[in-house]
């Protein structure tokens, strides 16, 4: 992909738009009110009218756009202006649009919607582990990354970090993904949401080892 290329931003803006192309397909088949939330066992617990969801998701795609198009442009050190950038904000987009149209499927088709819960985690374990690629080789910036005190302060500690916790996003993603499909649905929060705790707080914990590590050899 391309820096900013047409085609990209086109690809982008298509994908924003598919679940509110395929809401307005399958529009007659939904009942006047969709579960828009559901609890750990996959059962509904929340409705919502469906001209609401759709003006939601309608106001939260042109949103998600916005913020992810222009961070860039007012980040200070105009690190974000890469091809791997494009490719994150391809990610997150699919992601989104994924999510959104399955969520519009099950609300479709209610008889199915015990899968809710597993399947949407097992797509934010696919994007975690895209992330984590992207994550091993971004630059020092202001918006996206392992954004620590420690971090910011030292690009070999921001190099470092990042490195170590993409792989480990990569692993995290993938595991959570597997776990997601196969385990119990009793079983299937916890352990994903576990597994992209830990994948969140290590890289953390590192950052701030490895620049305690850094300053004791400056001094030495």
């Amino acid at each position: 992909m391309k820096t900013n290329s047409t085609s990209t931003e086109s690809l982008i803006v298509i994908l924003m738009l598919a679940p509110l192309v395929y809401l307005g397909i399958i529009w007659n088949q939904l009942p006047a009110e969709i579960a828009t939330h559901y609890d750990l066992n996959g059962n509904p617990n929340d409705w919502t009218p469906k001209q609401t969801a759709a003006l939601s998701i309608g106001s939260l795609s042109i949103f998600l756009y916005v913020v992810l198009r222009f961070i860039p442009v007012i980040d200070p050190k105009g690190q974000l202006q890469t091809s791997n950038y494009q490719k994150l904000r391809f990610a997150v987009t699919l992601l989104f649009a994924a999510i959104m149209g399955w969520l519009f499927y099950i609300a479709a088709h209610p008889t199915e919607g015990k899968m809710s819960t597993g399947v949407i985690l097992a797509l934010v374990g696919v994007l975690l582990a895209g992330m984590g690629n992207y994550m091993t080789t971004i630059k020092p910036n202001w918006f996206v990354g392992i954004r620590t005190p420690w971090t910011l302060d030292s690009e070999v500690v921001w190099r470092k970090t990042h490195r170590m916790g993409g792989r480990l996003m990569v692993v995290g993603g993938l595991l959570s993904t597997i776990l997601a499909l196969v385990l119990p649905m009793s079983y299937k929060v916890t352990c994903v949401m576990g597994v992209i705790l830990l994948t969140t707080l290590i890289p953390v914990i590192y950052s701030y080892v490895y620049f305690r590590q850094e300053k004791a050899r400056q001094l030495n």
